[in-house]
Protein backbone atom coordinates (compact mmCIF):
# COMPACT_ATOMS: atom_id res chain seq x y z
CA UNK A 1 0.00 0.00 0.00
CA UNK A 2 1.27 3.49 -0.82
CA UNK A 3 0.45 6.75 0.90
CA UNK A 4 -2.26 8.78 -0.78
CA UNK A 5 -1.35 12.42 -1.35
CA UNK A 6 -4.38 13.53 0.66
CA UNK A 7 -3.48 11.38 3.66
CA UNK A 8 0.15 12.43 3.56
CA UNK A 9 -0.79 16.10 3.38
CA UNK A 10 -3.18 15.68 6.30
CA UNK A 11 -0.39 14.27 8.47
CA UNK A 12 2.09 16.91 7.32
CA UNK A 13 -0.34 19.76 7.84
CA UNK A 14 -1.35 18.66 11.32
CA UNK A 15 2.26 18.04 12.26
CA UNK A 16 3.64 21.33 11.03
CA UNK A 17 0.84 23.47 12.35
CA UNK A 18 -0.30 22.15 15.65
CA UNK A 19 -0.19 24.56 18.55
CA UNK A 20 -1.81 25.86 21.69
CA UNK A 21 -2.07 29.43 22.92
CA UNK A 22 -3.16 29.24 26.53
CA UNK A 23 -4.21 26.57 28.94
CA UNK A 24 -6.47 26.01 31.91
CA UNK A 25 -5.23 26.80 35.39
CA UNK A 26 -5.21 24.15 38.08
CA UNK A 27 -6.41 26.64 40.66
CA UNK A 28 -9.04 25.31 43.01
CA UNK A 29 -12.53 25.63 41.60
CA UNK A 30 -14.54 28.60 42.75
CA UNK A 31 -16.63 27.97 45.85
CA UNK A 32 -19.67 29.42 44.13
CA UNK A 33 -20.76 29.85 40.53
CA UNK A 34 -18.98 32.84 38.96
CA UNK A 35 -21.13 35.79 37.99
CA UNK A 36 -20.90 35.27 34.24
CA UNK A 37 -23.49 37.97 33.62
CA UNK A 38 -21.18 40.51 35.23
CA UNK A 39 -18.36 39.52 32.90
CA UNK A 40 -20.71 39.67 29.93
CA UNK A 41 -21.56 43.27 30.77
CA UNK A 42 -17.88 44.23 30.97
CA UNK A 43 -16.82 42.82 27.61
CA UNK A 44 -16.88 44.51 24.22
CA UNK A 45 -17.22 41.10 22.57
CA UNK A 46 -19.81 38.42 23.27
CA UNK A 47 -19.73 35.93 26.13
CA UNK A 48 -21.26 32.62 25.09
CA UNK A 49 -22.52 29.87 27.36
CA UNK A 50 -23.70 26.39 26.55
CA UNK A 51 -27.30 27.25 25.64
CA UNK A 52 -26.40 30.40 23.70
CA UNK A 53 -26.64 30.64 19.93
CA UNK A 54 -23.17 30.31 18.44
CA UNK A 55 -21.63 28.46 21.38
CA UNK A 56 -21.53 25.07 19.72
CA UNK A 57 -20.12 26.56 16.52
CA UNK A 58 -16.95 27.71 18.26
CA UNK A 59 -16.70 25.25 21.17
CA UNK A 60 -15.19 22.05 19.67
CA UNK A 61 -11.42 21.65 19.82
CA UNK A 62 -9.54 20.68 16.68
CA UNK A 63 -8.87 17.19 18.04
CA UNK A 64 -12.28 15.55 18.29
CA UNK A 65 -10.97 12.88 20.65
CA UNK A 66 -11.47 15.68 23.20
CA UNK A 67 -14.91 16.70 22.02
CA UNK A 68 -16.30 16.11 25.50
CA UNK A 69 -14.95 19.48 26.68
CA UNK A 70 -17.73 22.02 27.36
CA UNK A 71 -16.34 25.24 28.84
CA UNK A 72 -18.95 27.04 30.96
CA UNK A 73 -18.15 30.29 29.15
CA UNK A 74 -16.32 31.37 26.00
CA UNK A 75 -15.45 35.05 25.61
CA UNK A 76 -15.16 36.22 22.02
CA UNK A 77 -12.49 38.82 22.65
CA UNK A 78 -12.31 41.67 20.15
CA UNK A 79 -9.52 43.71 21.73
CA UNK A 80 -6.80 43.75 24.37
CA UNK A 81 -9.18 45.21 26.93
CA UNK A 82 -11.38 42.12 26.65
CA UNK A 83 -8.35 39.91 27.30
CA UNK A 84 -7.42 41.95 30.36
CA UNK A 85 -10.96 41.72 31.75
CA UNK A 86 -11.05 37.95 31.23
CA UNK A 87 -7.75 37.49 33.05
CA UNK A 88 -8.95 39.70 35.89
CA UNK A 89 -12.23 37.78 36.16
CA UNK A 90 -10.46 34.41 36.20
CA UNK A 91 -8.11 35.55 38.96
CA UNK A 92 -10.88 37.07 41.08
CA UNK A 93 -13.14 34.04 40.79
CA UNK A 94 -10.44 31.35 40.85
CA UNK A 95 -11.72 29.73 37.66
CA UNK A 96 -9.71 27.84 35.11
CA UNK A 97 -8.55 30.01 32.24
CA UNK A 98 -7.39 29.43 28.69
CA UNK A 99 -6.68 31.71 25.76
CA UNK A 100 -7.35 30.13 22.39
CA UNK A 101 -6.18 31.18 18.94
CA UNK A 102 -6.80 28.32 16.50
CA UNK A 103 -7.77 25.71 19.08
CA UNK A 104 -5.32 23.15 17.69
CA UNK A 105 -3.85 21.96 20.97
CA UNK A 106 -3.25 18.25 20.53
CA UNK A 107 -4.74 17.52 23.96
CA UNK A 108 -7.29 20.38 23.95
CA UNK A 109 -5.61 22.36 26.72
CA UNK A 110 -7.04 25.48 25.07
CA UNK A 111 -10.57 24.14 25.60
CA UNK A 112 -10.83 23.35 29.32
CA UNK A 113 -14.08 21.69 30.25
CA UNK A 114 -14.50 23.66 33.47
CA UNK A 115 -13.09 27.10 32.81
CA UNK A 116 -13.24 30.39 30.97
CA UNK A 117 -11.95 30.43 27.39
CA UNK A 118 -10.76 33.72 25.92
CA UNK A 119 -11.28 33.02 22.24
CA UNK A 120 -8.99 35.28 20.18
CA UNK A 121 -10.14 34.38 16.67
CA UNK A 122 -11.70 37.80 16.08
CA UNK A 123 -8.39 39.51 16.87
CA UNK A 124 -7.08 38.57 13.45
CA UNK A 125 -5.65 41.73 11.90
CA UNK A 126 -2.71 41.32 9.51
CA UNK A 127 -0.86 44.52 8.58
CA UNK A 128 2.27 44.58 6.43
CA UNK A 129 4.29 47.74 6.94
CA UNK A 130 6.54 49.51 4.47
CA UNK A 131 9.67 48.13 6.12
CA UNK A 132 8.42 44.58 5.62
CA UNK A 133 7.39 44.03 9.24
CA UNK A 134 4.10 42.19 9.72
CA UNK A 135 1.87 43.13 12.66
CA UNK A 136 -0.47 40.22 13.31
CA UNK A 137 -3.28 39.59 15.77
CA UNK A 138 -3.18 36.33 17.75
CA UNK A 139 -6.32 34.95 16.13
CA UNK A 140 -5.14 35.22 12.53
CA UNK A 141 -5.18 31.87 10.74
CA UNK A 142 -2.00 30.90 8.96
CA UNK A 143 -3.59 30.78 5.53
CA UNK A 144 -4.90 34.34 6.00
CA UNK A 145 -1.45 35.46 7.15
CA UNK A 146 0.13 33.94 4.05
CA UNK A 147 -2.42 35.55 1.74
CA UNK A 148 -1.94 38.99 3.27
CA UNK A 149 1.85 38.69 3.10
CA UNK A 150 1.83 37.40 -0.46
CA UNK A 151 -0.25 40.37 -1.56
CA UNK A 152 2.66 42.57 -0.43
CA UNK A 153 5.37 40.31 -1.86
CA UNK A 154 6.45 39.05 1.57
CA UNK A 155 6.69 35.66 3.31
CA UNK A 156 6.99 34.25 6.82
CA UNK A 157 8.15 30.72 7.65
CA UNK A 158 5.33 28.87 9.33
CA UNK A 159 3.21 25.76 9.49
CA UNK A 160 1.24 24.05 6.78
CA UNK A 161 -2.15 23.64 8.45
CA UNK A 162 -3.99 26.73 7.25
CA UNK A 163 -6.51 26.84 10.10
CA UNK A 164 -3.87 26.98 12.85
CA UNK A 165 -3.68 30.30 14.67
CA UNK A 166 -0.44 32.27 14.46
CA UNK A 167 -0.18 32.66 18.24
CA UNK A 168 0.13 29.04 19.26
CA UNK A 169 2.41 28.22 16.36
CA UNK A 170 4.88 31.04 17.04
CA UNK A 171 4.89 30.71 20.82
CA UNK A 172 5.91 27.05 20.55
CA UNK A 173 8.50 27.49 17.80
CA UNK A 174 6.83 27.07 14.44
CA UNK A 175 8.13 24.48 11.99
CA UNK A 176 7.24 24.42 8.31
CA UNK A 177 8.34 24.12 4.71
CA UNK A 178 10.54 27.26 4.70
CA UNK A 179 12.45 26.46 7.88
CA UNK A 180 15.65 25.07 6.34
CA UNK A 181 16.09 28.39 4.54
CA UNK A 182 14.61 30.88 7.00
CA UNK A 183 14.34 29.11 10.37
CA UNK A 184 11.35 28.86 12.68
CA UNK A 185 8.45 31.26 13.01
CA UNK A 186 9.68 32.32 16.45
CA UNK A 187 13.06 33.25 14.97
CA UNK A 188 11.30 36.10 13.13
CA UNK A 189 9.53 37.57 16.16
CA UNK A 190 10.77 41.12 16.77
CA UNK A 191 8.06 42.47 19.04
CA UNK A 192 4.85 41.65 20.89
CA UNK A 193 2.20 43.07 23.18
CA UNK A 194 1.43 40.87 26.17
CA UNK A 195 -1.10 41.13 28.99
CA UNK A 196 0.42 39.59 32.11
CA UNK A 197 -1.53 38.27 35.13
CA UNK A 198 0.83 39.99 37.58
CA UNK A 199 -0.40 43.50 36.89
CA UNK A 200 -2.89 43.20 33.98
CA UNK A 201 -0.70 45.66 32.09
CA UNK A 202 0.03 45.51 28.38
CA UNK A 203 3.77 44.99 28.02
CA UNK A 204 5.41 45.93 24.71
CA UNK A 205 8.37 43.59 24.47
CA UNK A 206 11.08 42.44 22.11
CA UNK A 207 13.30 39.32 22.23
CA UNK A 208 15.94 41.29 24.12
CA UNK A 209 13.75 41.37 27.24
CA UNK A 210 13.13 38.38 29.49
CA UNK A 211 9.43 38.23 28.59
CA UNK A 212 10.06 38.77 24.88
CA UNK A 213 12.70 36.03 24.85
CA UNK A 214 10.30 33.62 26.56
CA UNK A 215 7.82 34.12 23.73
CA UNK A 216 10.31 32.73 21.19
CA UNK A 217 9.46 29.09 21.75
CA UNK A 218 8.56 28.97 25.45
CA UNK A 219 5.08 27.64 24.78
CA UNK A 220 1.64 29.22 24.85
CA UNK A 221 -0.10 30.39 28.00
CA UNK A 222 2.93 30.34 30.26
CA UNK A 223 3.75 34.02 30.80
CA UNK A 224 0.80 36.09 29.68
CA UNK A 225 -1.61 36.44 26.79
CA UNK A 226 -0.07 37.86 23.63
CA UNK A 227 -2.47 40.21 21.88
CA UNK A 228 -0.21 41.36 19.04
CA UNK A 229 2.87 40.00 17.27
CA UNK A 230 5.38 41.81 15.07
CA UNK A 231 7.46 39.64 12.75
CA UNK A 232 10.21 40.46 10.33
CA UNK A 233 9.37 38.94 6.97
CA UNK A 234 11.39 37.92 3.92
CA UNK A 235 10.77 38.52 0.21
CA UNK A 236 8.25 36.01 -1.09
CA UNK A 237 10.04 33.52 -3.36
CA UNK A 238 8.74 33.96 -6.92
CA UNK A 239 9.11 30.29 -7.84
CA UNK A 240 8.29 27.37 -5.57
CA UNK A 241 8.04 23.76 -6.69
CA UNK A 242 6.08 21.28 -4.59
CA UNK A 243 5.58 17.53 -4.84
CA UNK A 244 4.94 14.29 -2.98
CA UNK A 245 6.77 11.05 -3.74
CA UNK A 246 5.01 7.86 -2.62
CA UNK A 247 7.13 4.75 -2.15
CA UNK A 248 5.71 1.20 -2.08
CA UNK A 249 5.23 -1.33 0.69
CA UNK A 250 8.43 -2.70 2.10
CA UNK A 251 10.52 0.30 1.08
CA UNK A 252 10.45 2.33 4.31
CA UNK A 253 13.81 1.24 5.69
CA UNK A 254 15.68 1.92 2.45
CA UNK A 255 13.86 5.17 1.76
CA UNK A 256 14.32 6.53 5.28
CA UNK A 257 18.02 5.67 5.27
CA UNK A 258 18.44 7.49 1.97
CA UNK A 259 16.18 10.39 2.94
CA UNK A 260 18.07 11.45 6.09
CA UNK A 261 21.34 11.77 4.17
CA UNK A 262 19.64 13.27 1.11
CA UNK A 263 17.75 16.03 2.91
CA UNK A 264 20.73 17.21 4.95
CA UNK A 265 22.88 17.31 1.80
CA UNK A 266 20.28 19.33 -0.12
CA UNK A 267 20.52 23.11 -0.51
CA UNK A 268 18.80 25.20 2.15
CA UNK A 269 16.25 26.30 -0.41
CA UNK A 270 14.83 22.78 -0.23
CA UNK A 271 12.70 21.25 2.51
CA UNK A 272 11.37 17.74 2.91
CA UNK A 273 10.09 15.51 5.64
CA UNK A 274 9.21 11.82 5.54
CA UNK A 275 6.21 9.82 6.67
CA UNK A 276 6.60 6.13 7.44
CA UNK A 277 3.24 4.38 7.20
CA UNK A 278 2.82 1.43 9.53
CA UNK A 279 1.79 -1.98 8.28
CA UNK A 280 3.14 -5.50 7.70
CA UNK A 281 5.66 -3.97 5.30
CA UNK A 282 5.87 -0.21 5.98
CA UNK A 283 5.68 2.23 3.08
CA UNK A 284 7.01 5.78 2.92
CA UNK A 285 5.91 9.15 1.61
CA UNK A 286 8.23 12.07 0.95
CA UNK A 287 6.83 15.57 0.33
CA UNK A 288 9.18 18.24 -0.97
CA UNK A 289 9.19 22.02 -1.32
CA UNK A 290 11.89 23.79 -3.33
CA UNK A 291 12.40 27.54 -3.58
CA UNK A 292 13.27 27.07 -7.21
CA UNK A 293 12.11 25.58 -10.47
CA UNK A 294 10.83 22.31 -11.86
CA UNK A 295 14.09 21.03 -13.33
CA UNK A 296 16.01 21.20 -10.07
CA UNK A 297 13.11 19.57 -8.20
CA UNK A 298 13.08 16.63 -10.60
CA UNK A 299 16.82 16.24 -10.12
CA UNK A 300 16.32 16.09 -6.36
CA UNK A 301 13.65 13.40 -6.72
CA UNK A 302 15.89 11.35 -9.00
CA UNK A 303 18.73 11.63 -6.50
CA UNK A 304 16.54 10.32 -3.67
CA UNK A 305 15.38 7.38 -5.77
CA UNK A 306 18.97 6.59 -6.70
CA UNK A 307 20.12 6.68 -3.09
CA UNK A 308 17.19 4.51 -1.94
CA UNK A 309 17.33 2.10 -4.84
CA UNK A 310 13.55 2.38 -5.06
CA UNK A 311 11.35 4.05 -7.65
CA UNK A 312 8.57 6.22 -6.29
CA UNK A 313 5.30 7.54 -7.66
CA UNK A 314 5.21 11.33 -7.90
CA UNK A 315 1.96 13.21 -7.27
CA UNK A 316 0.97 16.84 -6.92
CA UNK A 317 4.06 18.05 -8.78
CA UNK A 318 3.76 21.71 -9.71
CA UNK A 319 5.81 24.84 -10.05
CA UNK A 320 3.95 27.74 -8.47
CA UNK A 321 4.60 30.81 -6.31
CA UNK A 322 4.82 31.28 -2.54
CA UNK A 323 1.09 31.55 -1.96
CA UNK A 324 0.34 28.69 -4.32
CA UNK A 325 2.74 26.49 -2.37
CA UNK A 326 1.25 27.37 1.01
CA UNK A 327 -2.26 26.72 -0.30
CA UNK A 328 -1.06 23.39 -1.71
CA UNK A 329 0.17 22.25 1.69
CA UNK A 330 -2.76 23.74 3.58
CA UNK A 331 -5.45 21.80 1.75
CA UNK A 332 -8.93 21.82 3.29
CA UNK A 333 -8.16 20.31 6.66
CA UNK A 334 -11.11 20.05 9.03
CA UNK A 335 -11.31 18.83 12.59
CA UNK A 336 -9.83 15.37 13.21
CA UNK A 337 -9.77 12.51 15.69
CA UNK A 338 -6.17 11.67 16.40
CA UNK A 339 -3.52 10.98 19.00
CA UNK A 340 0.06 12.09 18.52
CA UNK A 341 3.30 12.43 20.48
CA UNK A 342 6.88 13.28 19.57
CA UNK A 343 10.53 12.80 20.38
CA UNK A 344 13.53 14.77 19.17
CA UNK A 345 16.32 12.92 17.38
CA UNK A 346 19.68 14.21 18.53
CA UNK A 347 21.26 12.49 15.53
CA UNK A 348 20.33 10.36 12.54
CA UNK A 349 18.45 7.16 13.38
CA UNK A 350 19.04 3.55 12.40
CA UNK A 351 16.56 3.15 9.50
CA UNK A 352 15.68 -0.45 10.36
CA UNK A 353 15.09 0.41 13.99
CA UNK A 354 12.87 3.34 13.09
CA UNK A 355 10.67 1.44 10.64
CA UNK A 356 10.41 -1.48 13.08
CA UNK A 357 8.47 0.80 15.42
CA UNK A 358 5.42 0.64 13.12
CA UNK A 359 5.93 -2.73 11.45
CA UNK A 360 2.72 -4.69 11.80
CA UNK A 361 0.70 -1.70 13.00
CA UNK A 362 -1.58 -0.29 10.32
CA UNK A 363 -2.94 2.55 12.46
CA UNK A 364 0.24 4.44 13.30
CA UNK A 365 2.55 6.56 11.17
CA UNK A 366 5.84 8.30 11.90
CA UNK A 367 6.68 11.73 10.52
CA UNK A 368 10.23 13.03 10.70
CA UNK A 369 11.11 16.70 10.21
CA UNK A 370 14.71 17.92 9.90
CA UNK A 371 15.94 20.61 12.32
CA UNK A 372 19.17 21.33 10.45
CA UNK A 373 20.30 24.27 8.31
CA UNK A 374 18.81 27.62 9.43
CA UNK A 375 17.08 26.06 12.45
CA UNK A 376 20.41 25.00 13.89
CA UNK A 377 22.22 28.22 13.00
CA UNK A 378 20.67 29.57 16.20
CA UNK A 379 22.15 28.62 19.57
CA UNK A 380 19.91 26.66 21.99
CA UNK A 381 19.75 29.57 24.45
CA UNK A 382 19.45 32.34 21.87
CA UNK A 383 15.70 31.78 21.79
CA UNK A 384 13.47 29.81 24.15
CA UNK A 385 13.28 27.00 21.57
CA UNK A 386 16.10 24.73 22.74
CA UNK A 387 16.09 22.01 20.06
CA UNK A 388 18.97 23.37 18.00
CA UNK A 389 21.93 21.42 16.68
CA UNK A 390 19.88 18.20 16.54
CA UNK A 391 18.84 16.11 13.57
CA UNK A 392 15.10 16.55 13.84
CA UNK A 393 11.79 15.56 15.35
CA UNK A 394 9.79 12.34 15.06
CA UNK A 395 6.05 12.53 15.49
CA UNK A 396 4.07 9.38 16.23
CA UNK A 397 0.60 9.88 14.76
CA UNK A 398 -2.56 7.78 14.95
CA UNK A 399 -5.69 8.63 13.00
CA UNK A 400 -8.52 7.42 15.24
CA UNK A 401 -11.67 6.01 13.71
CA UNK A 402 -15.09 6.64 15.25
CA UNK A 403 -14.90 3.44 17.32
CA UNK A 404 -11.50 4.24 18.87
CA UNK A 405 -11.70 5.82 22.31
CA UNK A 406 -9.26 8.42 23.59
CA UNK A 407 -7.42 6.27 26.11
CA UNK A 408 -6.85 3.45 23.62
CA UNK A 409 -5.48 5.86 21.03
CA UNK A 410 -3.19 7.52 23.57
CA UNK A 411 -1.95 4.16 24.84
CA UNK A 412 -0.97 3.09 21.34
CA UNK A 413 1.06 6.19 20.46
CA UNK A 414 2.67 6.28 23.89
CA UNK A 415 3.74 2.67 23.50
CA UNK A 416 5.50 3.55 20.24
CA UNK A 417 7.00 6.66 21.83
CA UNK A 418 8.42 4.62 24.71
CA UNK A 419 10.32 2.45 22.25
CA UNK A 420 11.28 5.48 20.17
CA UNK A 421 12.71 7.23 23.24
CA UNK A 422 15.33 4.49 23.56
CA UNK A 423 17.22 6.17 20.72
CA UNK A 424 15.42 9.51 20.25
CA UNK A 425 16.86 11.14 23.36
CA UNK A 426 16.64 14.84 22.50
CA UNK A 427 13.35 15.74 24.19
CA UNK A 428 9.99 16.60 22.59
CA UNK A 429 8.36 19.46 20.66
CA UNK A 430 6.07 21.59 22.82
CA UNK A 431 3.57 22.17 20.01
CA UNK A 432 2.99 18.41 19.96
CA UNK A 433 1.78 18.34 23.56
CA UNK A 434 1.40 14.93 25.17
CA UNK A 435 -0.54 14.93 28.43
CA UNK A 436 1.08 11.61 29.38
CA UNK A 437 4.64 12.88 28.88
CA UNK A 438 6.42 11.96 32.11
CA UNK A 439 9.45 14.22 31.58
CA UNK A 440 7.48 16.98 29.89
CA UNK A 441 9.22 20.07 31.30
CA UNK A 442 12.75 18.92 30.47
CA UNK A 443 11.61 17.29 27.24
CA UNK A 444 9.96 20.46 25.90
CA UNK A 445 12.39 23.10 27.14
CA UNK A 446 15.73 21.42 27.76
CA UNK A 447 18.51 23.77 28.83
CA UNK A 448 16.11 26.74 28.87
CA UNK A 449 13.77 25.30 31.49
CA UNK A 450 15.13 27.11 34.61
CA UNK A 451 15.08 30.50 32.88
CA UNK A 452 11.57 29.97 31.54
CA UNK A 453 10.31 28.94 34.97
CA UNK A 454 11.78 32.12 36.44
CA UNK A 455 10.08 34.28 33.80
CA UNK A 456 6.75 32.54 34.40
CA UNK A 457 7.05 33.07 38.16
CA UNK A 458 7.88 36.75 37.63
CA UNK A 459 4.91 37.58 35.41
CA UNK A 460 2.36 35.11 36.84
CA UNK A 461 3.33 34.77 40.52
CA UNK A 462 -0.18 33.75 41.59
CA UNK A 463 -0.45 30.99 39.00
CA UNK A 464 -3.48 32.33 37.15
CA UNK A 465 -2.18 30.57 34.02
CA UNK A 466 -0.99 27.42 35.79
CA UNK A 467 -2.00 24.12 34.19
CA UNK A 468 -0.95 20.49 34.07
CA UNK A 469 2.01 21.12 31.78
CA UNK A 470 2.48 24.81 32.42
CA UNK A 471 5.44 26.73 33.78
CA UNK A 472 3.58 29.08 36.12
CA UNK A 473 3.76 28.22 39.82
CA UNK A 474 0.73 26.28 41.01
CA UNK A 475 -1.61 28.44 43.10
CA UNK A 476 -2.26 27.56 46.66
Amino acid sequence: MTLSRRRLLQWSAIAAGAAVVGTGTVAEAAEKEPDWAALRRRLHGALLQRNDTGYEEIRPPFNLLYDDRYPPAIARCVDTDDVRKCLDFAAENKVKFAARSGGHSYVAYSTPGNGLVADLKLMNRVEVRRNGAAVIGPGARLIDVYRALAAEGRALPGGTCGSVGIAGLALGGGIGVLMRKYGLTCDHLVGAKVVTPRDLRVHSVDPGSDLGWALTGGGGGNFGITTEFTFRTVPAPPRVTVFVVNFPEGSATDVYGAWQDWVTAAPREFWSNISVLGGPHPAAGVPGCLLGGEQQARQLIADLERRAGVKGSVSGFQETDYLGAMEFWSGSLGRRRFAAVSRVLAEKADPARLSALVTGDTTVALEVNPFDAAVSDVRPTETAFAHRGVFGDVQVYLSAGPDVDRESAKHEVNDVQTRLAEFATGGAYVNYLNDDQKDWATAYYGVNLPTLQAVAAKYDPSGVLAFEQGLSPCPG
